[in-house]
């Protein structure tokens, strides 16, 4: 074996070794995990020269060593291997994220709470975002003799609903007549043309009809405004003060950055399709420099792009946990994608 791919191997079997225990490692325990035959010595020498190349470092004198920022980078770019999930694991996960199949939201809440309880990091979840949706369709749901709910389904597979009041008495005639009219003048177009000079000029096209409708044009346009905005799902941040790694961490500058939503739509914003992983200082925010991020993005049409992102301690099992992200977020992207196709046009 070459002493450079023998060096990687040693990178290699300490970082998961330390992955695994949480202790620096030592040269003579890193001798029993190496699959080939070497010399303690050796390992020491390599482990020396792997300190000098900046992708080890020694917390103690005497102490072992312990992967740095830039060797969990070697490490997760060129020589991890996937650990697939097995059978029994998928069919627990699309089983239980099959159960919130009822709602979009629901779907989007339910695969980050249940990310956060298999990897014990938080998850963030991110619809598509709202602003490139197009409406779907517009229903009316009577909920008392003059007060009604228009539902407003988008593109995206966003459901927005909001209560207006009417000042005469309504019934299933009226309620159908709304499905119609705002479907006909509405549907297909983008949420964010919803402005309130477009209904301004919906109600003037209206002609007489459009003095019974007044609060359910704005009603609509309430939804559409909401509709337009991208969804922020977090799941299980108080792991993250539970794990050793982070008792350093400034728990209040984290608390509030994973309570900003733009903030956490920035950290989703990646452009590649696999996995994208941010380890410590590259995150470049001094308040996630002890955690890494792992990004992975969900289609479930051509304009129908969504993102998940698992937060945890730099030391993670990066290779069970992309696999188990990937799982995930490829599920909610099938399951999603039946959802819509599901829905009348």
């Amino acid at each position: 074996m070459e002493p450079t791919q023998r060096k990687m191997k040693v990178l290699e079997a300490l970082v998961e070794l330390y992955i695994r225990t949480g202790e620096p490692v030592g040269s003579k325990n890193l001798c029993d995990t190496l699959d080939f035959s070497v010399s303690s010595a050796t390992i020491r020498n390599d482990m020396a020269e792997l300190s000098s190349l900046g992708l080890l470092e020694q917390p103690h004198t005497s102490s072992g060593r312990i992967p740095t920022e830039l060797g969990y980078r070697v490490y997760v770019d060129t020589l991890m291997k996937p650990i697939p999930l097995t059978k029994s694991e998928q069919s627990l996960i699309f089983d239980r994220l099959y159960l919130s199949t009822d709602a979009p939201e629901h779907l989007l809440g339910s695969s980050a709470e249940l990310l956060s309880r298999i990897t014990g990091c938080a998850v963030v979840a991110a619809s598509p975002p709202g602003e490139s949706a197009l409406i779907k369709n517009i229903r009316f749901v009577q909920t008392g003799g003059y007060t009604a709910m228009v539902v407003l389904i988008t593109s995206t597979g966003s459901v927005k609903t909001k209560l207006f009041r009417c000042d005469f008495e309504l019934n299933d005639e009226l309620i159908e007549m709304f499905d119609n009219v705002m479907n006909e003048k509405m549907r297909g177009m983008p949420v964010t043309g919803v402005t309130p000079a477009f209904m301004q000029n919906m109600a003037v096209s209206l002609g007489e009809i459009s003095m019974m409708m007044p609060n359910v044009l704005m009603a609509i346009h309430d939804a559409a405004k909401q509709a337009a905005t991208t969804d922020v799902a977090i799941k299980g941040h108080s792991n993250l003060f539970v794990m050793p790694e982070l008792a350093s961490a400034d728990g209040k500058k984290v608390m509030e950055l994973l309570g900003t939503s733009s903030e956490l739509s920035k950290l989703l914003k990646t452009s590649d399709t696999k996995a994208s992983i941010l380890i410590g200082s590259e995150i470049n925010n001094p308040a996630l420099s002890s955690l890494s991020i792992i990004v992975t993005h969900y289609t479930a049409s051509a304009q129908c792009i969504g993102a998940m992102a698992l937060i945890g301690p730099v030391r993670m099992n990066y290779p069970k946990v992309i696999s188990t992200l990937e799982y995930v977020t490829g599920t909610v992207g099938t399951l999603l994608g039946d959802l819509l196709d599901s829905k009348e046009l």
